[in-house]
């Protein structure tokens, strides 16, 4: 047998090392990532830090977080190196425009414009930096479509066209915000026979060098969105901020209303009346039929009814709810206030009831003059589409209304015939008492007799004869008008083309008839020209008051009172006929307190220019006094050393001409100017805070005489005489 093999016996030994704390060690790899990501926190920390304090700095969180704020950097800048880049570019830029305050601002907006000047097309954003300026944002801004800009003339007698081609913003500047200034973009257009204003609004935030659009806007009334201000006088901003945008045609209120949501950025959210705000849980009747006439602009009632919601809703009264009866209370304001005016023709007058939604005002006034019964459905056809539309809504919440019933037939004849208003009347109601109401109106033989005068032209003679003989109405009360500025020039014995009394007075010696020509009336609105509608009864009628006052004046000062005897209005003027002493030149009639002359303003010598020196190049942004100099320099065709050699001749005052609460600066050219300026003595320019020249007389045939006395909230006027006449420049 061979030998065996066997394996060496086989010892199986188990080590068990166990740590001594109980833990697992960590491995050089989960280390490395601990050290990793508490570097990347420290590293955002301290970036996110600086980001807070500077934004503007090169940082690389705006690389990786470009939503988070704007990566658009620049190197800071002396305003002559921007003047030169522009230069360098050939690129045209406006006023620049300093933010949120021209006293110390943060920011300056620079508009580049067209090559002709006519329009914006970028935004330049500028940080101040100390002395410098750092650009941090470009924006675009693209023209607007006449599509939109007119659409507050669709449905209207203004409507135009289809249109589509771009209409150009052409200035901007700064209105009030949320909690800093906004941008506002502006231009104008003219459709037809109204000029549209129209724009967008932009909101800028530091924090993030963004400019963010809030809204685009068009007007029909010629002006930018405003703040709404509650009963107190104070801006709704306070506690629930809305901006209103007025969009009104003729005598129908339009109006749209932005609730401001302060989110970052912040947002504005239009009120709707075509969407309920509560749900089918509460007992809303009231609430939803308000809205229903709301929405058929039936403003009155509806604000009546949504008051009366209000009260019944209590505790389950909404903010969104609250919206919209402010929206409804704006337009009901506005129909109301119409109805207590005083209007040339009772068929406006009648129109503005039905607008309102005072039926039976509106049917007790046609039925008081059946003359003009025929008028009044021709002004009921041209309106129809409006006023059908709130005869409707009001049927579907109160069906059984006669008077509605019977202005909805009346609509009906006036679109076909007077045999359709009677069958639609029919429909409506088995009351003989309304049909024999509506064949009522206008039947009286009235009718046939003025008929037959107006065809006769020897009547329409006699009764303008007849008119011209009639006695000055009877007044009482002070009358809405209280201010007058008019041009007084000598006339013969008057004639019976004046509206006056049926004998009139011999002028003693020394004195003279004078036709007055009524340029500027002044109500609680502030001042305006004579509304080319205004009849002279009318005029009689509201200024019992004024005609009190009026002064004859020469050289600025009052030499006697006038005595008015007579009024004579047409659609182009409006003519008082009084007699006043005789003084030769040309005279100026207005009443006590209503004008600022200029010779009395508190002048004082121009204040030292800062920014604009001879042979220095300003290194910071201009200030508004530099401004103003720039332009003015640029207006007189100075080099900046000249316009600083100018300042010492020239005074200069403040006043808030505009009515926005902000000065404009008054500057006049004083005596003893050297020759080589080539100026006269007493010729003046008014600018903008902002730097804009708003006027100026120097190198025109006329010269700034006073200026209207006005309250905060309306601009004044100014009263310019040129080769012995006098006319007025509003703002």
């Amino acid at each position: 047998m061979g030998l065996s093999k066997s394996r060496p016996a086989t010892t199986h030994v188990k080590l068990l090392v166990s740590p001594p704390s109980g833990r697992v060690p960590w491995s050089l790899l989960s280390w490395l990532a601990l050290g990793s990501g508490a570097a990347l926190l420290i590293a955002v920390i301290v970036s996110g830090a600086r980001l807070i304090v500077d934004p503007y700095s090169p940082n690389w969180l705006k690389r990786a977080f470009p939503s988070l704020v704007n990566s658009f950097e620049a190197a800071p800048q002396t305003a002559a190196d921007i003047r030169a880049e522009l230069r360098s570019q050939n690129l045209v830029a406006g006023q620049p425009l300093p933010w949120p305050q021209i006293d110390q601002p943060k920011a300056w907006f620079y508009p580049i414009l067209s090559s002709d000047g006519r329009a914006i097309q970028e935004l330049w954003v500028y940080r101040v930096r100390g002395d410098l300026l750092q650009r941090v944002e470009q924006v675009a801004i693209a023209p607007m479509k006449d599509s939109f800009i007119t659409t507050p003339l669709v449905g209207t007698a203004s409507q135009v066209a289809s249109v589509d081609s771009d209409a150009p913003l052409s200035s901007v500047k700064l209105m009030p915000g949320a909690a800093n200034p906004w941008i506002l973009l502006t231009g104008q257009r003219r459709y037809g026979n109204t000029t549209m204003a129209y724009g967008q609004i932009l909101s800028y935030q530091p924090h993030s060098q963004r400019l963010h659009r809030l809204l685009n806007w068009s007007s029909s009334v010629g002006q930018p969105p405003q703040w709404r201000h509650n009963k107190t006088g104070e801006t709704s901003e306070t506690k629930d901020s809305q901006l209103v945008v007025d969009q009104t045609v003729g005598l129908r209120p339009s109006f749209l209303l932005y609730q401001l949501v302060p989110n970052d950025p912040p947002q504005l959210k239009e009120v709707s009346l075509y969407r309920s705000v509560y749900t089918s849980n509460l007992s809303t009747s009231l609430y939803d039929k308000a809205l229903q006439l709301a929405q058929g602009a039936v403003w009155s009632h509806s604000l009546q009814m949504m008051q009366s919601a209000k009260k019944a809703l209590a505790k389950d009264w909404s903010p969104e709810a609250q919206r919209q009866l402010d929206l409804i209370r704006l337009h009901a304001e506005k129909t109301k206030a119409q109805t207590a005016q005083t209007w040339s023709s009772q068929e406006q007058h009648i129109l503005t009831y039905l607008i309102d939604g005072q039926w039976d005002q509106a049917l007790s006034a046609l039925e008081a003059t059946p003359a003009i019964y025929e008028s009044t459905l021709k002004r009921l056809e041209r309106d129809f589409d409006a006023l059908w539309r709130g005869v409707t809504v009001h049927l579907k919440v109160h069906p059984q209304d006669v008077t509605t019933q019977i202005w909805g037939a009346l609509l009906v004849s006036a679109r076909q015939s007077a045999e359709a208003g009677e069958d639609w009347l029919k429909q409506k109601t088995r009351s003989k008492q309304a049909l024999e109401r509506l064949r009522a109106v206008g039947r009286s033989p009235v009718i046939a007799a003025v008929t037959s005068a107006d065809s006769s032209p020897a009547s329409a003679a006699g009764d303008q004869v007849s008119t011209a003989a009639d006695s000055l109405p009877t007044t009482t009360g002070v009358g809405r008008y209280v201010g007058l500025v008019g041009q007084a020039s000598v006339t013969t014995t008057p004639d019976k083309s004046w509206l006056r009394s049926q004998t009139l007075p011999t002028p003693v010696t020394g004195q003279t008839w004078y036709q007055i020509e009524v340029q500027l009336l002044q109500d609680s609105s502030g001042w305006g020209r004579p509304p080319a509608s205004m009849t002279g009864a009318n005029f009689w009628a509201e200024s019992q008051g004024l005609r009190r006052q009026m002064q004859l004046f020469r050289d600025s000062q009052p030499v006697a009172g006038v005595t008015v005897h007579g009024v004579k209005a047409t659609n182009a003027s409006l003519s008082l006929l009084a007699i006043g002493p005789d003084i030769s030149g040309p005279a100026l009639v207005a009443t006590s307190n209503s004008l600022q002359w200029l010779t009395t303003l508190p002048w004082q010598p121009a204040p030292p220019v800062n920014g604009v020196s001879a042979g220095s190049e300003a290194t910071a942004a201009p200030g508004p006094d530099a401004l103003m100099a720039a332009t003015m320099g640029h207006h007189l065709g100075l080099a900046p050393e000249q316009t600083s050699q100018l300042y010492p001749y020239l005074q200069h005052t403040t006043s808030d001409l505009s009515g926005d609460a902000s000065p404009e600066h008054l500057f006049t050219i004083g005596r003893g100017i050297p020759p080589e300026f080539n100026l006269t003595p007493g010729k003046t320019m008014i600018f903008s805070t902002a730097g804009d020249l708003l006027y100026s007389d120097i190198g025109q045939q006329q010269s700034l005489l006073a200026l209207t006395n006005k309250d905060t909230e309306h601009p004044a006027t100014l009263l310019v005489e040129q080769a012995g006449r006098y006319s007025v420049v509003g703002f």
